[in-house]
């Protein structure tokens, strides 16, 4: 059996003997001998001035980048569009290098890991920011003019007004009468009416045409259903031909447009049915 009494006097040994080493001293004191770099006030600026050197550094060289891929590269990219952000996002593993080439060894010195690890994150960020802004308008054009507010059909009515039918449900009865017009518009930032616009019914010769000047001398309300831009819009009611055999029909309008910095393209189908006459029993 062991006493209380020289229980407590062997830790008190023990505690004793732990306390002798150099790591335990550190533990139970402050400053240098826990290992903790004095703070020098004159090495923390220089620090600070070669973060800031860099972050301008990497912010001019990634809006650099930016202007050339828009104004350089990309007017002949259009067919290896990849390398629009390809190029620019292996520009980072030379951040370092521009660094040592531009910067003095007495800014450098202060640069680690860290430091090329934020400044690969400020360029990408700054190089999309910059291209965003680039690519639209009005610096730029690079999508066709669209469709504005969904398409449909259009059929005289017996009092001479136009009934719309919306583009899902577009069915005509096999010999059927009338003037029917597949109708839509199209918008663009810039005037949709400058592109050039190719109408035709896929698998057939059959010439078709925009006839809204026509529909517009009897209703000019009747594309109301599908235009949201009535000032800047360029419609279309493209008369559906007479006599069409029943069955399923695709027409195609093919829009080219002459953009910044390429020339944009854009291929709406308008699909319908001509469906045959049901004959009872």
């Amino acid at each position: 059996m062991v006493d209380i009494n020289t229980a407590m006097a062997a830790a008190a040994t023990e505690r004793r003997n732990r306390g002798t080493g150099d790591k335990e001293r550190k533990k139970n004191r402050s400053g240098a001998d826990m290992g903790i770099e004095a703070f020098d006030p004159v090495k923390h600026v220089e620090k600070e001035k070669a973060d800031t050197f860099s972050m301008w550094l990497v912010i001019t060289f990634a809006a650099s980048m930016a202007l050339i891929m828009r104004y350089v590269a990309m007017p002949s990219a259009q067919d290896n569009a990849d390398m629009l952000w390809f190029i620019p996002m292996l520009a980072i593993f030379l951040l370092p290098s521009v660094h040592r080439a531009i910067l003095s060894e007495k800014l450098v010195e202060h640069y680690t890991k860290g430091t090329w690890f934020k400044a690969s994150f400020l360029h990408i960020f700054t190089w999309l920011a910059i291209t965003f802004l680039l690519t639209n308008a009005p610096f730029a054009d690079i999508v066709a003019p669209q469709v504005d507010d969904g398409w449909g059909m259009i059929s005289v009515n017996e009092e001479g007004e136009y009934d719309y039918v919306k583009s899902s449900k577009i069915n005509l009865t096999e010999g059927y009468t009338g003037e029917h017009y597949l109708v839509l518009a199209f918008s663009d930032n810039k005037d949709a009416s400058d592109s050039k616009y190719t109408i035709s019914l896929k698998d057939s010769e059959l010439p078709l045409n925009n006839s809204w000047e026509d529909v517009e001398a009897i209703d000019d309300s009747a594309l109301d259903s599908v235009r949201k831009h009535d000032d800047i819009d360029h419609p279309f009611a493209i008369r559906v031909p007479d006599n069409l055999d029943a069955g399923e029909y695709t027409m195609l309008i093919k829009v080219v447009e002459n953009g910044d910095p390429w020339k944009n393209t854009r291929t709406v189908k308008l699909d319908f049915t001509i469906k045959e006459i049901e004959v009872e029993d």
